[in-house]
């Protein structure tokens, strides 16, 4: 997990880094700027691929084109090898330096060919434009504002709230839509004139802050012959492996959450099968038995053979993080199991930087 934050407009590097800061969190690793023509980049490192050579920003070859970005491309293999096909020349073994040469090749179109989750923020000097992009789901945070001539973006509420012109004004409408869902739907946030960029859509700004929200991608609703029972457990077989292959690219410890359910104790027996080894998997549990499922995990890694690890909570443990958790939110929002997964996140991360879930 990193963080990206920036602005076009009014503010000086020094807001920018402060906005960077408040993201210390997602990034702890490294930290980065670009600062041109009233553009302001920052981005924090969470090391993943190419511990050394990854630091952020990014460029292409003549610096013309740079990028920050959250996330990470599953096919950044095949793009680079397509790119180097076509003589652009690479610093870095980063998934995050496909997307400056695959821009330059493709443009805005760049975006359909990238299999992944992520939020970016990738400047172009020569047009003055500026692309900020979410992947197809959303599954990365990207929040939005323009307030007068200046446009501010980061991965997370509190970097936008960083910025001397934003105010902090509840957007009423939001508010209603959470007291009915338990949660702020997108595009809204629950300040005014700040929004979540929706999933599969990406901004286009200029230097006179001109705004398109432009859409590269939506789910597929076609009909499709329906094939045999055996041909589709085939191909559900077939996805999944492929799905949990391309997340097991990583340069450092990974590991799996475990539940017992029927999800998670899929992914740690597919990414067994393709690593060839026992696998670390995690999971939590807690004292009082109405709430405790660690026994299925239990279960599932005895049978699956994984080397498990478990940490017993207690009610208090769960009540202790509630401010911590508010905070690294930065909305409302109605799901406890929030909780716990913070929980078995940090202790997760004891003995890996990469989990699947």
């Amino acid at each position: 997990m990193c963080g990206i934050a920036g602005f076009i407009g009014q503010g000086n590097r020094e807001i920018l880094e402060k906005m960077t800061e408040t993201l210390r969190h997602r990034g702890p690793d490294d930290v980065g700027f670009f600062v041109g023509d009233n553009v302001f980049l920052g981005h924090r490192r969470l090391s993943i691929i190419d511990l050394e050579g990854g630091h952020q920003p990014i460029y292409n070859e003549d610096q013309s084109i740079v990028v920050v970005f959250n996330g990470e491309v599953y096919n950044f293999l095949e793009l680079r090898k397509f790119l180097a096909e076509k003589n652009h020349e690479f610093s870095t073994k980063t998934d995050t330096e496909v997307l400056v040469h695959l821009y330059e090749e493709k443009g805005e179109e760049f975006l359909r060919d990238l299999n992944g989750m992520f939020a970016l923020a990738l400047y172009d000097q020569k047009k003055q434009k500026l692309i900020l992009a979410r992947d197809r789901l959303g599954k990365k945070p990207l929040y939005w504002g323009k307030f007068g001539q200046t446009l501010i973006f980061a991965s997370e509420l509190k970097a936008i709230l960083a910025h001397p012109l934003v105010k902090r004004q509840i957007n009423f409408q939001a508010l209603a839509k959470y007291l009915i869902m338990e949660y702020v739907p997108t595009p809204l946030s629950i300040f005014e004139n700040i929004y979540k960029l929706e999933g599969g859509h990406y901004i286009v700004a200029d230097n006179q802050l001109k705004l398109e929200i432009k859409k590269y991608w939506q789910l597929s609703f076609k009909e499709r012959k329906i094939s045999s029972e055996e041909e589709l457990l085939t191909e559900l077989d077939h996805r999944l492996e492929e799905s949990v292959r391309l997340r097991l690219i990583a340069d450092v410890p990974l590991g799996v959450f475990l539940s017992g359910g029927i999800d998670s104790s899929a992914l740690v027996y597919y990414a067994q099968k393709i690593l060839g080894k026992p696998v670390k998997t995690f999971s939590i549990g807690f004292t009082d038995p109405t709430f405790d499922e660690s026994r299925y995990a239990r279960l599932a890694a005895n049978f699956l053979g994984s080397f498990h690890q478990e940490k017993i909570l207690e009610a208090k443990d769960l009540l202790e993080l509630v401010p911590q958790i508010a905070n690294f939110l930065d909305e409302p929002l109605g799901d406890a199991s929030i909780v716990p997964v913070y929980l078995l996140s940090q202790f997760t991360r004891e003995q890996v930087t990469v989990a699947l879930g």
